[in-house]
């Protein structure tokens, strides 16, 4: 939602479907780096990090490498916190990001969802 908002702010367009899709760019500078922080992160992928941390810290400086992999990380907590918690989307919220859910697809990262589509039979991962 905030990178639609500066884009209309800047007059930039971005494409928020390129988002949570593998191909295409956002508009946003060194995304691909941003892309591969975030994963290799979120997905525990240490060894990964290393080596795209550097790159990083080199194309986009350190206090800027930082402040991404501690985006990634608040996000990631913040929204596993709210599922742990059963805490529900907002109905404000719910009504205003309609369009941007759909576009960017972010409706398929529900956990209700992800379980039962990665989980086993008895429930399990």
């Amino acid at each position: 939602m905030l990178l639609r908002a500066s884009g209309e702010q800047t007059g930039t367009e971005y494409d928020l479907n390129a988002v949570t899709n593998d191909t295409g760019d956002v508009g946003v500078e060194h995304e691909s780096l941003l892309r591969e922080l975030t994963e290799a992160a979120i997905r525990n992928r240490w060894d990964d990090l290393e080596g795209v941390r550097l790159c990083a810290m080199q194309a986009m400086g350190e206090q800027e490498t930082v402040d991404a992999l501690t985006v990634a990380a608040a996000f990631n907590g913040i929204t596993r916190v709210a599922d742990a918690t059963g805490i529900p989307l907002d109905e404000q919220t719910a009504a205003t990001t309609v369009e941007m859910r759909d576009v960017t697809g972010i409706d398929r990262f529900d956990y209700a969802q992800k379980s039962a589509r990665y989980s086993t039979a008895d429930g399990s991962w």
